[in-house]
């Protein structure tokens, strides 16, 4: 039986991809798909061809926000701008989200709710209309975990409260691998699902195949969110430049995609290629390397493509997530202020140490057996 599904996404550049795991088996599924989320992930909807019903607004892009968040990151440090943003920023724009979610759904009527983990309103919403709810883990879950109890349940009793409910609560959560690549403690009635990814992001990258004696190829991509908060664009340039500096003091061949900053970013090495996007789970399977900012799915497509890392995680969830992933021999980890010379040296014991791949090979076999997303067995249990 078709059901009607609500998928809730709130506005980061690339968390509708991260949720693709999610959208893609209600779509193959033969599930009526909308997606409720701010004006700006419009078109991403028609890509996946769901419906789309704006709910919340482009808040992050205010950059009196941006500002602010990036101040804070540079001053004090991740573990402050985590505060600020997941334990006040976000629970700030919980009720206009949950406002239009309790009146659209209303009309509607969902036969499932499938919200972001970090769509603090999407979750009152669907608790004020008794929807059955789980949350997605679009990569923030255990950075609102370590907050959960001090920051955020705290920053939305009132709303909470203002709305007839019991104490926040986060709601059972699917999440696209294994639970402990992640989780020191697992979230409660946490359930690991196989990932996948739309179709059109694994549509070849228009690079002709090298021949096998040629030099390595590195992939470096410091993801969508820091390229695109304009306190933080310096800060990146500056990365970028010294992550381009070793590739070239390597001797290797580089794609380099840095989305808008690919313009201020020229290349005097011919061996490095400079783009604003590539659909990077489709090249990652023909490189030999990933520099990477290391968010939840980059780190996954990684895995899928069996390519090492060198993270450089950045915000957020970022840094644990290298270091979770170098701990597990999957590639290494730097402070994204390291040096070119530590940069190259990094590089070339990656590419020297095939270790790496064998690691990334078994734990992509490991993802691939996780089960499948049924959406109906999901409803039923909720």
């Amino acid at each position: 039986m078709a059901l009607r599904i609500a998928v809730t996404a709130e506005p980061i550049p690339s968390h509708v991809s991260a949720l693709d795991y999610v959208i893609g088996p209600a779509l193959g599924q033969g599930h009526a798909v909308t997606l409720y989320a701010p004006p700006m992930f419009r078109r991403e909807a028609r890509r996946r061809g769901m419906g789309f019903h704006r709910a919340g607004t482009d808040w992050t892009c205010d950059p009196a926000v941006q500002r602010a968040a990036s101040g804070i990151w540079k001053e004090s440090g991740n573990a402050s701008f985590n505060r600020h943003v997941f334990g006040r920023l976000w629970p700030e724009q919980a009720e206009a989200k949950a406002r239009d979610l309790i009146a659209a759904w209303t009309r509607a009527r969902p036969d499932l709710v499938i919200a972001e983990c970090s769509d603090l309103g999407a979750h009152l919403a669907a608790e004020v209309l008794r929807l059955p709810v789980w949350a997605a883990d679009n990569g923030l879950g255990p950075v609102l975990l370590d907050l959960w109890d001090t920051d955020v349940a705290p920053a939305l009793t009132s709303l909470h409260k203002r709305y007839g409910q019991d104490a926040p609560v986060l709601p059972p959560m699917v999440t696209p691998a294994p639970v402990r690549w992640f989780y020191g403690t697992p979230p409660p009635s946490a359930r690991a699902v196989r990932r996948t990814v739309a179709a059109f992001r694994t549509t070849a990258a228009e690079w002709p195949d090298r021949p096998a004696s040629s030099r390595p190829l590195v992939y470096a991509s410091l993801g969508t969110l820091t390229t695109a908060m304009s306190g933080l664009r310096g800060v990146m340039r500056s990365v970028y430049q010294e992550v381009m500096a070793a590739l070239s003091a390597t001797g290797c061949e580089a794609i380099v995609s840095a989305g808008d900053l690919a313009r201020d970013l020229p290349s005097a090495d011919p061996r490095i290629t400079v783009v604003e996007h590539v659909p990077q789970p489709a090249l990652l399977r023909r490189v030999d390397l990933f520099v990477t900012h290391g968010g939840r799915a980059s780190l996954l497509d990684a895995v899928q493509a069996a390519t090492p890392v060198l993270g450089l995680g950045v915000l957020a969830d970022q840094p644990g997530n290298t270091t979770a992933f170098a701990g597990r021999g999957l590639g290494r980890a730097l402070e994204p202020t390291a040096t070119r010379d530590e940069l190259a040296d990094a590089v070339t014991a990656l590419l020297g140490d095939s270790r790496h791949t064998a690691a990334m090979a078994a734990a992509d076999a490991e993802l691939s057996r996780l089960p499948p997303l049924d959406i109906a067995e999901l409803r039923a249990d909720v």
